[in-house]
């Protein structure tokens, strides 16, 4: 018989699809009787000392195994741990004809799922198996289960950040379209002024020339305002580039702070934005960062009902916190960022509630969805980038966003 022994498929199924049962022990006996057990429903692979069984398994994916505690090379508790560091998963049933309370003990503290003594009665040892290939299916099937469950977290994640985006930018619209009131008001005003000074010439009154310079001048400006206006939003409504950019980040608070005061829920706050460098850049899709500075600039006036001071800010920093609020799975503290800052003078978070709000559907606000930082979390995360967030109760909160510089 050789060392390992793979046995061929009975016509009922093909051995591919049959779990895979892999028989340690260096007794021929106790060996093939669990074969000719298990032949039926399992694809049984035999080996004869621990070593060899470890060998295969490190090449072969293996869904139980029955390990004979004492062997001449390598115990099976030696085995049983080295299938456990390979995959935890691993359904581990222990056999012996010597057993001793110490062993058991190692066995089932390195995770076998059962332990049975020679000779083992057959319907008994059927039983385990069968109990253990069970428990093993119900494992992968929780796998599957929730990493099916997290494609569609992310999905419907990316969904709502679309659909938050369309939703702020109606919201947004609206007010600014009453920022595009004030200059076109002043447009026409000027324009109703050159029409009177048009009317006096055709008369004969003098009019000075620079008063007309002045007066078109005042109107290419207030159109000018117009179109920054208008490029700011569109800037934010836009939909998301093939490949990230290079973002100007002192452009980019620049634009927050503007659409935030155009903001209804905006009641005269005081509103201000600074960037440490006028260079100062970094790569990502402009519209998602304009979106994270947005929800984090909106909750700000919500949380201050309208009235206060808000201030945006953008700067280099190295390196970024070891331990922020939160961090995608490939943040690395260790290299430059820029730190674009969202500060307020509202009422603050309690410790309490500092702890929840990254969870989804967490709010303190009678309408809000308990979306937005979540949301923000998200984005973040697509750059490998991290969020902290500082707060004193009564006298505002600080929120941090890093991302880096090369993203």
């Amino acid at each position: 018989m050789s060392a390992i022994q793979t046995l061929s498929s009975p016509p009922v199924t093909t051995s591919s699809e049959r779990p895979t049962l892999l028989i340690v022990d260096d007794e021929a006996g106790p060996r093939e009787s669990l074969r000719i057990v298990f032949k039926d429903r399992y694809r049984c692979v035999l080996a004869t000392s621990g070593t060899e069984g470890i060998a295969y398994a490190r090449q072969n994916p293996v869904d139980l195994a029955i390990l004979d505690i004492k062997m001449p090379d390598i115990s099976g508790v030696d085995v049983l741990r080295e299938l456990k560091q390979l995959d935890p998963d691993i359904e581990c049933i222990m056999l012996t004809g010597y057993e001793t309370l110490d062993t058991a003990r190692a066995a089932l503290r390195l995770g076998a799922s059962d332990y049975l003594n020679k000779p083992f009665d057959v319907y008994a040892i059927r039983e385990v198996v069968e109990r253990c290939w069970n428990r093993r299916q119900k494992k992968k099937q929780q796998v599957i289960t929730i990493e099916s469950l997290r494609k569609m977290n992310d999905e419907l994640t990316h969904e709502l950040a679309q659909s938050q985006r369309a939703v702020t930018a109606g919201v947004i619209s609206a007010g600014v379209v009453h920022e595009l009131n004030n200059p076109l008001s002043i447009i026409a005003g000027y324009t109703q002024m050159l029409a009177r000074d048009l009317q006096a010439l055709e008369t004969g009154q003098p009019i000075p020339p620079q008063t007309v310079q002045q007066r078109l001048n005042s109107i290419q400006r207030e159109i000018a305002r117009c179109k920054e206006i208008a490029k700011r939003f569109l800037n934010f409504s836009r939909t998301r580039y093939s490949d990230p950019d290079w973002v100007e980040a002192g452009k980019l608070v620049e634009d927050a702070a503007a659409l935030v005061k155009a903001h209804p829920a905006n009641r005269g706050l005081e509103i201000s934005w600074h960037a440490g460098s006028p260079s100062l850049r970094c790569r990502a899709h402009p519209a998602e960062l304009l979106q994270v500075l947005l929800n984090l600039g909106v909750n700000a006036i919500q949380a201050m009902e309208g009235r206060g001071k808000l201030h945006f800010e953008a700067e280099r920093v190295e390196p970024g916190p070891a331990e922020p609020a939160f961090r995608a799975s490939g943040y690395h503290a260790n290299q430059t960022f820029v730190r674009f800052s969202v500060q307020d003078t509202g009422c603050g978070i309690s410790p309490e509630n500092l702890a929840k709000i990254f969870q989804p559907y967490f709010t303190t606000k009678q309408q809000g969805t308990g979306l937005g930082l979540a949301i923000v979390c998200e984005l973040i995360k697509q750059y490998n980038g991290a969020i902290d967030v500082h707060s004193t109760v009564g006298q505002g909160t600080t929120f941090e966003v890093y991302i880096p510089i090369g993203a």
